[in-house]
């Protein structure tokens, strides 16, 4: 497989994630990672944005399409999902999804088949299944939508931009 390019990109942004949202996540990852055969998992993160600090808010776990290498969403779930942000007047962030391996960049079935491509939404990679978790957030791939492609983070911007807070975080499960 290949790599992504990496960049660090020339901002003040600050990512803020409450270790709350942190915990939400990789309890829904892990779902999937548990069944047999293990299957890909996705969340998608919400929150505010104040000029350049990014804050999540609230995890949603959308209704998917999983398997062991892809996890997709159906129209219908995306607007679930819409219909939540609407609720809690926050705005759609980025994805968190699981990869088998420890390869972390985005796949060419990543790309093609996120259902969310708007400049600035994140999009973080966890691996293994997220059977060892996500933390420290870097061993996860972190991309952001940029110029009509995922573009991967360096880990040096990933430390310096991203922080875990001891926070709360509202959570939806729209699986069921």
């Amino acid at each position: 497989m290949w790599e992504s390019e990496r960049f660090t990109p020339a901002d003040n942004k600050k990512y803020m994630i409450p270790n709350r949202a942190i915990m939400y996540t990789e309890k829904v990852l892990s779902d999937y990672g548990k069944k047999r055969p293990s299957n890909e998992g996705l969340v998608y993160w919400a929150g505010r944005k104040d000029v350049d600090v990014i804050r999540v808010e609230l995890v949603i776990a959308p209704r998917t399409d999983s398997a062991a290498r892809r996890v997709m969403t159906s129209p219908e779930s995306n607007m679930k999902m819409i219909q939540v942000l609407d609720k809690y007047d926050m705005i759609h962030l980025g994805q968190v999804h699981s990869h088998p391996g420890s390869w972390v960049d985005h796949s060419e079935g990543d790309d093609e088949y996120a259902a969310f491509k708007i400049n600035g939404l994140l999009s973080l990679v966890v691996p293994s299944y997220c059977k060892d978790g996500m933390m420290p957030i870097e061993t996860c791939g972190v991309h952001r939508f940029e110029q009509d492609h995922f573009i991967r983070f360096t880990d040096e911007y990933v430390s310096d931009h991203f922080s875990i807070e001891d926070a709360n975080c509202l959570f939806e499960d729209l699986r069921k």
